[in-house]
């Protein structure tokens, strides 16, 4: 005869047992759920666009090169055409206008995205600061909505445009 000790710590094994196997398939399932990967490339686009923009809004007319080398690895398409074609007349702006900018992401948020389609819109609230000839720095705020594409080095900026 079994004694009522053992019966009880065998009933609390399989208890465990069946715990540990409820939150292994639990915890799977969570890791691979549509949901968790959509997360995930909301975050991944949200700091893409974050680093691209701040890029795209910062420059020193000192030494205005790294800058617009950096605008040109931000961005795709059309737009990254634009600014790799015109990089002298990009660098002769910022040294004419002795420009000295310097943003960071205030607010970013995903508006759309098509992981599969390679696409997203995002939103985000630049704050800016400014010199331009001389002047006194001066703080702004720029509100864009920017278009991105997932390409093979990660996503990049292919239209930005001021937003209302």
């Amino acid at each position: 005869m079994k004694s009522p000790g053992m019966v009880a710590m065998g009933a609390l094994a399989a208890v465990s047992v069946l715990v540990a196997a409820w939150c292994g398939w639990s915890w799977w399932s969570a890791a691979h759920d549509d949901a968790a990967t959509r997360g995930q490339d909301r975050d991944t686009v949200l700091a893409a666009a974050g680093d691209a923009l701040t890029a795209l809004n910062t420059v020193d007319y000192h030494d205005p090169g790294p800058a617009v080398d950096r605008w040109i690895q931000v961005t795709t398409g059309q737009l990254g055409k634009t600014i790799s074609g015109d990089r002298q007349l990009q660098l002769d702006r910022a040294t004419a206008s002795k420009t000295v900018a310097s943003a960071r992401v205030n607010q970013a948020a995903v508006a759309e995205l098509n992981p599969d389609a390679g696409t997203a819109r995002v939103l985000v609230v630049l704050d800016v600061q400014l010199s331009t000839n001389g002047s006194p720095s001066a703080p702004s705020r720029a509100r864009l909505n920017a278009s991105l594409t997932r390409t093979d080095s990660g996503w990049k900026v292919d239209s930005v445009q001021a937003a209302s």
